[in-house]
């Protein structure tokens, strides 16, 4: 059981970073692509294209995986055919009744954003969400075998033909102007998930065979089982969505443009967003191989061995991610003109200005992951929705009331994220109560040295003229010497545990 799951766990972490590495390239030359405005737009798109995603598969993978190795364990193999049937029908109906709302409100729906032209794009839902919803089905019935490479290869195969295919198409488009060159995108988007629906659909051809026995009892236990993990993945992707839908019309009460405050939420989402996103592979990875060893440890009433895990996941993960996020930011006034040369111009200021915002956000989201990681671990399901509800409300009315203000405007949802994060952490903690115990030392060790690094390597950019690509590769290498010295009691300790391991 533990190889099993260390096995599957491995597999997703890596798969994880691969989809994580070629998601953040493609918004790369995406953004030179299209533009900064045309990137806005590609992301108000893709904010609710990932909450109806969420809505259709968000609790569905989880909850076949659960319901089919329960079943394969008491020997009832029949109901796997049950499940696959119930879902893949409710699924698929929710999926089409969402496309095909969008495909007849597109126009009004583009409009209320501010992005009239765009409503191309979602046209594509037509496909993307039936397609999507029967992905999430099939991955949760053969994880629910403990196979995960079928998962992680989809996942890939997902990742890579979007990044060739998305590109190719978004330049072909883009002649036409950067709303074409945002439906050229998603065009490649769309193929990328036709591709893996294929080849998971011959996975689960060779996998089982459908049984024509079924169970009443079966629809009650899926929807039992499925509404509450829906729900609650859904509340973070719908803020995100309500900032693509709303914020257009705030900054327009502050005074920009709708051209303006599009380039800029495009700044905030598709750039900066772009880049900090990259340290939370680890939090991520992190979770994901935390959940399955908590819920095994808490299970058993293994407690002292259960903090001991989570002592040393958290450090070990609060201990990558600072030095990243730190990093980023420091360098960030050299980065962004080297990968975004064109459409950053006249945006430089405040995309610096938004990273270090970003920096504070991405940390505390980090934090939230783990405990949230943590919550579902020990069966928390329903506080866990509870605290990320009451984050996603407050996130909303951060937006709302501070957007509009002029010297706030686009801050305003950095500063939401951070309110949202802050409050579930709190909540998290306080409900984790004795489980969640870290040493202070291995805290604020590695917090003080990412503080010295960083203004070493901001007085370093400052005083020494080079050209940006030397700078950078010049201050990785000073900040990493900085920061690993500064921290060498605690590489020490962690190179000990892992020969100890071995």
């Amino acid at each position: 059981m533990k190889s099993s799951v260390g096995k599957g766990a491995f597999i997703l972490i890596v798969s994880g970073f691969v989809c994580k590495f070629f998601g953040a390239l493609f918004r790369l030359p995406l953004t030179n692509i299209i533009g900064i405005e045309g990137i806005g737009v590609f992301q108000m798109i893709m904010s609710l294209y990932s909450l109806m995603l969420v809505l259709v598969t968000g609790g569905v993978t989880n909850s076949l995986s659960k319901l089919v190795s329960s079943a394969r364990a008491r020997g009832e193999k029949f109901k796997v055919s049950g499940y696959l049937f119930i879902s893949a029908t409710i699924a698929l109906a929710v999926s089409v009744v969402i496309a095909l709302f969008f495909a007849l409100f597109s126009k009004s729906i583009a409009s209320f954003q501010g992005i009239s032209d765009g409503y191309v794009s979602y046209l594509l839902f037509l496909i993307l969400i039936p397609f999507g919803a029967l992905i999430g089905v099939f991955r949760g019935i053969i994880q629910g075998y403990e196979n995960m490479t079928p998962t992680a290869i989809s996942q890939i195969l997902e990742q890579i033909i979007k990044f060739g295919l998305g590109l190719f198409f978004a330049v072909l488009f883009s002649k036409g102007g950067s709303v074409q060159g945002v439906f050229g995108a998603f065009l490649g988007i769309t193929i990328s998930e036709v591709v893996a629906f294929i080849y998971l659909l011959f996975v689960m051809l060779g996998k089982m065979k459908v049984s024509p026995k079924r169970d009443a009892s079966l629809t009650r236990e899926f929807l039992r089982v499925v509404t509450p993990l829906t729900f609650g993945g859904a509340v973070l992707p719908l803020t995100h969505a309500v900032d693509s839908l709303i914020i257009v019309s705030l900054l327009s009460v502050a005074g920009f443009s709708a051209e303006k405050a599009t380039a800029l939420f495009g700044l905030q989402t598709g750039v900066v967003g772009a880049i900090f996103n990259f340290p939370l592979i680890i939090s991520l990875s992190v979770g994901i191989a935390l959940l399955p060893k908590v819920s095994f440890l808490s299970g058993n009433n293994m407690f002292e061995e259960e903090r001991e895990v989570i002592k040393k996941s958290f450090s070990v993960m609060w201990f990558l991610l600072l030095p990243l996020v730190f990093g980023i930011m420091s360098i960030a006034f050299k980065l962004y003109p080297l990968i975004y040369p064109n459409s950053i111009k006249g945006y430089l200021s405040v995309a610096v200005e938004l990273s270090y915002l970003a920096g504070i956000s991405i940390i505390l989201t980090a934090i939230m992951q783990f405990v949230l990681s943590l919550l579902q671990a020990k069966g928390y399901f329903l506080f866990s929705f509870l605290i990320t509800l009451a984050g996603g409300i407050v996130k909303v009315i951060f937006v709302i009331a501070f957007a509009r203000i002029p010297s706030l405007n686009i801050f305003a949802i950095p500063l939401s994220n951070i309110a949202l994060a802050l409050i579930v952490c709190i909540g998290g903690l306080i409900r984790l109560g004795k489980s969640f115990k870290v040493d202070y030392f291995d805290i604020l060790v590695p917090l003080f040295s990412s503080i010295i690094m960083f203004i070493s390597i901001k007085i370093f950019t400052a005083e020494v003229n080079l050209s940006n690509v030397v700078l950078i590769i010049l201050s990785v290498m000073i900040g990493g010497i900085i920061y690993f010295a500064l921290n060498f009691p605690i590489v020490k300790k962690l190179w000990y545990d892992f020969v100890q391991k071995r």
